[in-house]
């Protein structure tokens, strides 16, 4: 047993956040459908996850990994922010919110299928992409998951909601800047950097 998880552990992890996030999703589908909310944005919700945990369940092995449990605590807690947001609604803005949340499920999932296998949770290397939106801005998934808050908090104006932005949107503007500079150890990703000079938004940041 040992030899078997020594050998398969990135297997055995990819295959129980398979498990873990699969069930956030599906219960959040179900609930949505049962109480008869599952809309459009929900629809978006769903084939953005089934993406997401396809790629998670068939990703490469990272090459190298950061080894700063700080850094990853920060990548975590930028990617699992999401969860924790309250439901508030806020009904005058509804369309606003759903209009902004669907884009950035668009954009979200587009970016993950131009990462493809490389995409990871956690600080590392698997393969730089410089396709699709990766052309544009560095960190085009962190954009769409800042973008995503943002329809979140419009549609649910709550102070917790907007404690909860400006944390997760710190976080993920923290773990871009963590990211690049472990990624600049590799000759690939510095040429990348000089042809690509924009982390989330062109000619702004």
């Amino acid at each position: 047993m040992k030899e078997f998880i020594r050998r398969h552990w990135s297997l055995i992890v990819n295959v129980a956040l398979v498990l873990a996030l699969g069930r956030y999703a599906f219960v959040k589908a179900l609930d949505a459908w049962e109480l008869k909310e599952f809309n459009f944005v929900e629809a978006a919700f769903a084939v953005h996850n089934i993406v997401m945990l396809t790629f998670i369940l068939v990703r490469r092995q990272h090459l190298f990994i950061n080894r700063d449990t700080f850094h990853q605590t920060i990548a975590l807690a930028a990617f699992f922010s999401g969860i924790i947001f309250q439901k508030h609604p806020t009904e005058k803005l509804t369309g606003i919110s759903e209009g902004i949340i669907v884009i950035a499920l668009i954009l979200g999932t587009i970016s993950l299928v131009n990462l493809g296998r490389s995409f990871g949770i956690l600080i590392s290397i698997r393969k730089v992409k410089t396709t699709g939106l990766y052309r544009f801005v560095r960190h085009p998934m962190y954009f769409t998951d800042i973008l995503w808050r943002i329809g979140y908090l419009v549609g649910n104006l709550y102070w917790l909601n907007a404690f909860i932005f400006l944390g997760s949107s710190a976080c993920y503007v923290y773990r871009a800047l963590l990211e690049e500079k472990f990624l600049s150890r590799f000759e690939e990703y510095q040429q990348y950097k000089k042809k690509v000079r924009y982390r989330f938004i062109p000619w702004i940041y």
